[in-house]
């Protein structure tokens, strides 16, 4: 498993799944795009660009942007409910096709870089209930408003994701928040549906521990390998590539099925052509190199994984053919398909 070495808050590596909510809510308040993004260094561009990617930080920078343009108006833990599974990309299909509730949340815990974390996170099953805790990174120093702000919309994210993956039917068994009651906090159990307590040790949701073993309503062993292949070369490459090179792996890793060429991808990144192929060769590397990696890397995925015709996978890859394909693997690992695939 990749382990995730020390991730800086401005390091832009993260997609923009967190924002999503946000600026959807602002924008049916009249408040423009422009306006909630404001000092963040992320463009209207980005937002509807699949291959941005952001820091920490420029994320808390929307968050303050959202407290100052909506005070009192907004609650962040309906905000949070409002999340959607497929609003985290492949992360999202990898906790919905999980064997147990249980796997989803060992794999949400393992590939929680992948999502974008603004909190710290932690399932306790010592006591009668199981609890996620919710806590401040250590590394990552909030005032006291954006730290409330995080926690509710955490909190949000969570019951949302556990109803995605559970059903409708999941509940919390009860919750518990390491602040003050704010004035009029009816929508905290019109949200959240149990016992609540202020003025807390610390924010905790609790729920009964037999949820961890129900099968997630869109359980599919197949799906979830794929997709749990993919999520873990992403988190490589987060460890690992953090130069031009890992700039490119993401993005076409994000976009699997859509290779973009030098040209493209220049585009995306905000370079010349010439530029990026000077960046990449001094990091030893060509763009015909990354994009051949990145293919070997999902079609051996299929030809393992999956019973995937070579038609099927020449097609997902972008060849002309399934000839080409063929030629192509061969190229890269000196044995055929089929024989690649009876390989024990």
């Amino acid at each position: 498993m990749a382990e995730v070495k020390y991730i800086g808050s401005t390091e832009r590596i993260y997609p923009l799944y967190k924002l999503i909510p946000l600026t959807a809510h602002l924008a049916a308040n009249d408040i423009t795009e422009e306006q909630a993004l404001a000092g963040s260094g992320i463009t209207t561009t980005h937002l509807s660009d699949p291959y941005s990617f952001i820091s920490r930080q420029q994320v808390t920078a929307v968050f303050d942007n959202f407290l100052r343009l909506t005070p009192g108006r907004a609650s962040p833990l309906e905000l949070g409910a409002s999340f959607r599974l497929t609003d985290y990309g492949f992360y999202g299909y990898a906790l919905l096709s999980s064997a147990t509730v249980r796997d989803a949340v060992n794999f949400g815990l393992t590939y929680r870089e992948l999502a974008t974390p603004i909190v710290e996170l932690e399932l306790d099953e010592s006591g009668d209930a199981a609890a996620w805790i919710i806590r401040a990174l250590p590394d990552f120093t909030l005032h006291e408003a954006m730290e409330r702000f995080v926690q509710e919309y955490q909190s949000g994210i969570l019951l949302s994701l556990h109803k995605s993956v559970s059903g409708n039917a999941f509940r919390l068994s009860s919750a518990s928040f390491a602040f003050s009651a704010p004035a009029g906090a009816a929508h905290y159990h019109s949200v959240l549906n149990c016992p609540i307590e202020f003025d807390a040790a610390s924010t905790a949701l609790r729920f009964d521990k037999t949820w961890l073993e129900r099968r997630p309503l869109g359980s599919h062993a197949i799906t979830f390998q794929l997709v749990q292949d993919t999520c873990h070369d992403m988190l490589e490459r987060i460890n690992g590539g953090r130069g031009i090179v890992g700039d490119i792996y993401r993005h076409l890793l994000s976009q699997s099925g859509q290779f973009a060429s030098l040209e493209e991808m220049a585009v995306r990144l905000g370079l010349h052509s010439r530029t990026l192929r000077r960046k990449i060769i001094s990091e030893g590397s060509t763009y015909q190199k990354i994009v051949d990696e990145v293919k070997f890397k999902l079609a051996s995925t299929y030809l393992t994984r999956t019973e995937m015709t070579h038609e099927s996978i020449s097609e997902r890859l972008g060849f002309s053919d399934a000839s080409s394909f063929r030629r192509a693997f061969k190229r890269w690992t000196h044995l055929s398909p089929n024989d690649f695939r009876k390989r024990p």
